[in-house]
This record gives C-alpha cells, structure tokens and sequence, in this order.
C-alpha cells in the first residue's frame, strides 16, 4: 500500500511547485504593474507640483517688486498720515 502511495506524493509534490510557481509569478507581474502605476502617478504630480511652484515664484516675484517700489512706499507714508 505504502508503495503505491509514493508516486502520488511524487505527483502532488510536482504538482504544488508548479502552481506555487505560477502563483508567485502572477503576484509578481501584479505588484510590478502597480508599483508602474503609482510611478506614474507620482510623476504626473511631480510635473503638477514644479508647475504651480514656478507659478507662485513669479506672483511672489510681483508681489516684491511692487513692495519695493518707490512710489508705493510713498503712498503707504502718505496714507498713514492722514
């Protein structure tokens, strides 16, 4: 009985490798997709981000030379005067 046993552990033995084998392999495939997609995401957003930084940097670049302007220094003193 014991011998006839054998070949069908042989069997489910093979068997389980393979199909772990299998398994592991489309895990992989689906986190190497996923990890694609989130790169890409991040790197949409990255490109979003630099844009609206480069934005801001130019309002702040008015904002400083209107500050520093002469004439708005002038009407700043002359309506704290009054």
């Amino acid at each position: 009985m014991i011998d006839a046993f054998i070949p069908v552990m042989i069997v489910a033995i093979v068997f389980s490798f393979v199909s772990f084998s299998v398994y592991i392999k489309y895990c992989t495939e689906g986190l190497r997709s996923g990890a694609d997609q989130i790169h890409n995401s991040l790197q949409d957003e990255n490109i979003a981000l630099k844009a609206k930084t480069l934005e801001l940097e130019g309002r702040i670049q008015v904002l400083e030379s209107s500050v520093t302007n002469k004439n708005f220094r002038l009407d700043e003193e002359i309506n704290s005067l009054s």
